[in-house]
C-alpha cells in the first residue's frame, strides 16, 4: 500500500473554502469535497474528527455509487473507501461533506489527512466551469435525507450530495463550493438575530464556526483569499428574512437589545439597500464572475425588495438575472424531513438554476 497526502497531491481536486494554515484538508462548509481517480483494488483515507454535540457526516462515492454515508469517529482513524474492486480499472472517487458548519458547536469538524492504495492515482479532466452558491438551509441541504415525519434538527438530516447545487454542478460539469448556513439571511436570521447575516461573514474562510480557542480550530474567521475564482455565483437568500417578518423580536442575551425586521416600507427599503450592497460587494470581490439570484418564492414583500435591488444593480452595470420556484405551493408529499425540500423539489430547483445560468 502506498500512502499519499490528500492536501498536496496534484491529482486530487479539493473543493470548498479551508484554512491553508491548518493540517490536511479541513472540510468546513457543506459540500466540501475531495475527488480523485484511483486505478487499484482498494483505497483507504485517514480522517481526523472531533465534536461535542453536532457530529459531521461524510459520504464516500465510488464510480457514481453512494458507497456509504457516516459520521467519522472522534480522533484520527483510517476508513476503507473501497475494497476488492478491479485493480485494472480507474475508479472515480468523491468524498463529500454532507452536513454544514455548526456555529453552536465550534469544535465540530473533520479533516482529510492521507490516503493509501495498492494502485495509483490517475489524472482527471478539468471541469468546464466553477460555481459558488451562497445560501441558507435550502442550499446547505437541510432535511434532504429523511422522511417527512422526521423533524429532528440534527446533522444526519443534511444531504449535500443530493441537493440542488450538486445537481446543477453535475449537469453543467462544474466544480462548485458553498458559502451557506441554515437559518441565515441577508439582513438577519429566521428569528431576527442580526448576527446571522451571510454578507457579514462572506469574506471569511468560515465565519459561522470560527473558534476563539485552540480547541475550536475547525472553522476559521481568517480572511478568505478568493482563490476559487468562480465563473458564476448563485445567491439564494431571503427565505429566512421573510420568516423573520413573522417572528417576535430577537433579544440579544448579552446586551438585552431587541432586533426585529418589520413588513413596512422603511424596513423593506433597508433590506433592499443591504441586498444592493451585497451585490456590489460580490461584484467587487469577484469581478469576472456572473451573478444570478435564485429565490424559493415567486412573490412576497422580500422578493419584491430583492428585485428592486437587482434593478438598481443593473443600473450600475451589474447584471443579476433572477429566477424562482413556487416554494409555497409544492405538494406536501414532495417535502423531506424538517419541512424542507425532498428530491422532487430539489430537481425542480436545479432545473431553474440551470436555466438561469444557461440564459446568462
Amino acid at each position: 500500500m502506498k500512502t499519499f497526502s490528500i492536501r498536496n497531491h496534484p491529482m486530487i481536486r479539493l473543493s470548498g473554502r479551508f484554512d491553508p494554515a491548518q493540517e490536511g484538508f479541513p472540510m468546513l462548509w457543506s459540500a466540501a469535497s475531495a475527488e480523485m481517480n484511483v486505478r487499484g483494488a482498494s483505497l483507504e483515507v485517514q480522517i481526523s474528527c472531533t465534536y461535542h454535540e453536532y457530529k459531521p457526516y461524510l459520504s464516500f462515492e465510488v464510480d457514481g455509487l453512494r458507497a456509504q454515508t457516516f459520521a467519522p469517529l472522534p480522533g484520527k482513524h483510517w476508513y476503507s473507501v473501497f475494497l476488492h474492486l478491479n485493480p485494472n480499472t480507474v475508479h472515480r472517487v468523491q468524498i463529500i461533506k454532507e452536513s454544514q458548519a455548526f456555529e453552536n458547536d465550534r469544535t465540530a469538524g473533520c479533516v482529510l489527512l492521507k490516503g493509501r492504495t495498492d494502485g495509483v492515482l490517475e489524472p482527471f479532466a478539468p471541469r468546464k466551469r466553477k460555481i459558488e452558491f451562497i445560501g441558507d438551509s435550502l442550499t446547505s441541504g437541510e432535511g434532504g435525507r429523511g422522511p417527512r415525519s422526521f423533524m429532528e434538527w440534527v446533522p444526519m438530516c443534511f444531504n449535500a450530495s443530493d441537493n440542488y447545487p450538486r445537481l446543477v454542478a453535475d449537469q453543467l460539469d462544474a466544480q462548485y463550493q458553498l458559502v451557506s448556513q441554515s437559518g441565515w439571511g441577508v439582513h438577519c436570521g429566521w428569528n431576527n438575530d442580526p448576527h446571522c447575516r451571510l454578507p457579514r461573514i462572506y469574506d471569511q474562510i468560515c465565519g459561522p464556526q470560527a473558534g476563539e480557542t485552540p480547541e475550536e480550530n475547525w472553522g476559521s474567521g481568517k480572511p478568505y483569499d478568493f482563490s476559487f475564482q468562480p465563473d458564476d455565483i448563485v445567491i439564494a437568500l431571503g427565505a429566512n428574512d421573510r420568516g423573520a417578518l413573522l417572528q417576535p423580536p430577537f433579544v440579544d442575551p448579552i446586551t438585552g437589545c431587541e432586533s426585529k425586521l418589520h413588513d413596512t416600507p422603511e424596513d423593506l427599503h433597508l433590506f433592499e439597500e443591504e441586498v444592493l450592497a451585497f451585490l456590489e460587494h460580490l461584484h467587487q470581490k469577484n469581478p469576472t464572475a456572473r451573478l444570478a439570484w435564485f429565490s424559493y418564492y415567486l412573490d412576497n414583500s422580500i422578493v419584491q425588495a430583492t428585485r428592486r435591488a437587482i434593478e438598481r444593480a443593473a443600473a450600475e452595470g451589474i447584471s443579476v438575472p433572477f429566477g424562482a420556484v413556487d416554494g409555497e405551493h409544492f405538494p406536501a408529499a414532495w417535502k423531506g424531513s424538517c419541512n424542507h425540500p425532498g428530491p422532487r423539489i430539489k430537481q425542480q430547483m436545479a432545473r431553474e438554476v440551470v436555466r438561469l445560468l444557461k440564459k446568462k
